[in-house]
């Protein structure tokens, strides 16, 4: 991934506050997934599948209600399906980015908060929606996985 030093250990701050409280860890995948979009690298097939299975259960997730805690799941069972072709990241990533979100309070806040980055993160990325929705059908995956 494609971070700055700062931005990378505030990303490690968030997971460790994740891993702390069983509450957050309903979200996790969904902190994984966004920050995964926000940060693409590379052209190599690893970095491509890697964006366009995290950008597929963004989709599941904000899209179809898709529970978060099934994201583990879901990934394995998006490995070796669809094939996937890379897609030009977004210009602007969203506004939004990991300081938004609070390391500790309120778990039901932090998921308010990370769902609103989520959101923001999807959104920069609207050119592939149609691209990344196909995918998600070709992969047989239903919103209640």
């Amino acid at each position: 991934m494609t971070c700055s030093p700062a931005c990378w250990a505030r990303y490690g701050d968030l997971l460790a506050a994740q891993y702390a409280n069983p509450q957050r860890m309903t979200f996790h995948q969904l902190i994984v997934d966004t920050y995964a979009v926000q940060h693409p690298d590379g052209d190599d097939p690893r970095a491509i599948q890697s964006v366009g299975i995290h950008l597929m259960t963004l989709c599941l997730f904000l899209e179809r209600g898709t529970d978060p805690a099934l994201g583990t799941l879901l990934h394995r069972r998006m490995l070796d399906r669809p094939v996937f072709h890379q897609l030009q990241p977004p210009s602007s990533r969203g506004r939004l980015t990991t300081l938004e979100v609070p390391l500790d309070g309120d778990p039901d806040m932090a998921r308010v908060v990370a769902y609103a980055w989520a959101e923001d993160v999807w959104t920069a990325w609207a050119a592939h929606h149609q691209t990344v929705r196909d995918w998600v059908e070709k992969s047989g995956l239903s919103a209640q996985e």
